[in-house]
């Protein structure tokens, strides 16, 4: 089993990108194993994977409306990224730290790989950045804010398979059997990514600036339902790079009075 199709290519584009650009990270992930070869290898991966994305539009067609939701998903991270930057705007004096968040300028071919590969990289940021965590007062409205551009993001992922997906009408076009084969390739260089990031959870700022953290690394991500609940017991184990699908319905969510989500920590749910 593998990853989503654009959540591969957003998390290979982002890691590269951060190799190249940010000094730290290229030099801690180079004694960690990750050369620049295999760095290149990853960003012809994206882009190889971009270009059958494009040939599977022509060949194949698609649901216009299907297509206008992955639009309208994309949008709506983008517009997360807005809600980032103006909680963290009258936080965070350091203009570095906003820039690691929000500014970081990585652009792909494709949009909507510029937008995972950037939510990616703004959630790792936010869960490994300690002048973001000190800047809140009450933790929890830094966790709820980490959860919706999770919860954002799986929604985005979901509606991307839309692109990758067999069209009954061009039964004929090999496009579909293409993008399987590379879709295990980037599945395959993702897993020797997350093997060398294993190796250096001891430096978790630099991982989370390449948009990927090993489990136990950095603050809860949540879950990723599209209506997760609010509390730290929706937050769940990193899943495995070769397993595939969003994971949903960690708890009961919110109920009764709203109870469980009162206090520091989870409170057993009362209906009554």
């Amino acid at each position: 089993m593998t990853l989503p199709y654009y959540r591969l290519m957003g998390q290979i584009f982002v890691a590269s990108k951060t190799w190249h650009s940010v000094p730290d990270v290229r030099e801690t992930m180079s004694k960690a194993g990750l050369t620049k070869d295999e760095v290149d290898r990853g960003l012809a991966l994206v882009e190889e994977g971009q270009g059958l994305v494009a040939r599977r539009r022509d060949e194949a067609g698609g649901d216009r409306i299907a297509f206008h939701s992955v639009h309208q998903a994309a949008a709506e991270v983008e517009m997360w990224f807005q809600t980032v930057r103006f909680s963290l705007r009258d936080r965070v004096d350091d203009e570095s730290v906003m820039e690691r968040a929000v500014d970081h300028g990585i652009h792909a071919q494709d949009h909507t790989v510029t937008v995972i590969a950037g939510a990616l990289r703004t959630l790792g940021v936010l869960r490994t950045e300690p002048a973001i965590e000190d800047s809140y007062s009450r933790q929890r409205s830094l966790h709820d804010l980490i959860v919706r551009g999770q919860t954002l993001l799986a929604k985005l992922l979901e509606c991307t398979q839309v692109f990758v997906a067999d069209a009954s009408t061009s039964r004929h076009s090999t496009v579909f059997e293409e993008l399987r084969v590379h879709q295990r390739t980037m599945n395959d260089w993702l897993v020797d990514f997350a093997n060398t990031c294993e190796t250096i959870k001891d430096k978790p700022l630099l991982l989370g600036l390449m948009g990927y953290l090993p489990q136990g690394v950095g603050l809860p991500a949540g879950g990723t339902s599209f209506a997760v609940p609010l509390h730290k017991r929706a937050q769940r184990e990193a899943p495995d790079p070769s397993e595939e699908g969003s994971t949903s319905g960690w708890s009961v969510g919110r109920q009764g009075r709203n109870r469980e989500n009162l206090g520091p920590g989870f409170v057993e749910p009362v209906f009554e």
